[in-house]
């Protein structure tokens, strides 16, 4: 009996960590971009501080 409760609660535990995937697949992605805008914004404050020239119109 307690091998099938083991195998019935293993079971129920692979259908429930294969409900979260997409949604963990989707936050890895929002997370990636999120860090994607914020690399882009760190190059551009970068590239002002050592090239003040190039931005004095701006």
């Amino acid at each position: 009996m307690q091998l099938f409760q083991f195998i019935y609660e293993s079971t129920l535990s692979v259908v429930k960590w294969i409900g979260f995937l997409p949604q963990s697949i989707a936050i890895a992605a929002r997370q990636k971009r999120q860090q994607t805008v914020l690399n882009e914004l760190e190059a551009e404050r970068l590239d002002r501080i050592r090239h003040p020239s190039k931005y004095l119109g701006k």
